[in-house]
């Protein structure tokens, strides 16, 4: 997927806050994949995806009021989608997973093929971490929360979710630097 910019992403929740319905379009041409696969992840195919990126979208219209200016939108944003995901899954009485696996899927057609070398790589370092250590990957570099976002994620303190990122970063750039 390509870089996201979340300058761009936060003007265009500000922008919808203030009442343009067409920064909808914008969100989505931003992080729609991105939103897509975190939900295909959670409910684990493409049709129910597309459900809860529908109903994703309409509580972001919803309770676009509540974001603050100057915070992580694209944290917010995907948040909403995981939890939305969760409640479609409740509805239907099935369990939640989440893949990581299916996250971390980094390469993509449209890359010039230096720079899918480069995900292949850090897709094989990352099936070489734990289940907990690529966890504190996804919330960090994936959802991209906070340290404290991953602490009230997880329900460790602040200080063990620390040390636990800092152990899984040390160890993935351990296993990039092996390859």
């Amino acid at each position: 997927m390509p870089p996201l910019d979340h300058g761009q992403l936060n003007e265009m929740l500000c922008d919808l806050k203030r009442g343009n319905a067409d920064a909808l379009d914008g969100i989505l041409a931003t992080v729609g994949r991105r939103m897509f696969a975190l939900a295909r992840g959670i409910v684990g195919n493409a049709s129910d995806a597309e459900d809860v990126l529908s109903e994703s979208f309409l509580k972001i219209a919803r309770g676009v009021r509540t974001f603050k200016e100057g915070t992580n939108g694209y944290a917010w944003v995907m948040r909403i989608v995981r939890n939305a995901a969760f409640d479609f899954l409740r509805k239907r009485k099935r369990t939640a997973t989440e893949d990581l696996d299916a996250f971390f899927h980094l390469t993509d057609e449209r890359y010039s093929p230096d720079r899918r070398e480069e995900a292949l790589l850090l897709e094989e370092a990352l099936e070489k971490l734990d289940d907990g250590e690529r966890r504190m990957i996804y919330y960090r570099y994936y959802l991209d929360f906070t340290v404290q976002e991953v602490a009230a994620e997880t329900g460790m303190s602040r200080s063990a979710a620390g040390r636990a990122l800092l152990a899984a970063e040390e160890k993935l750039k351990k296993l990039l630097g092996e390859i």
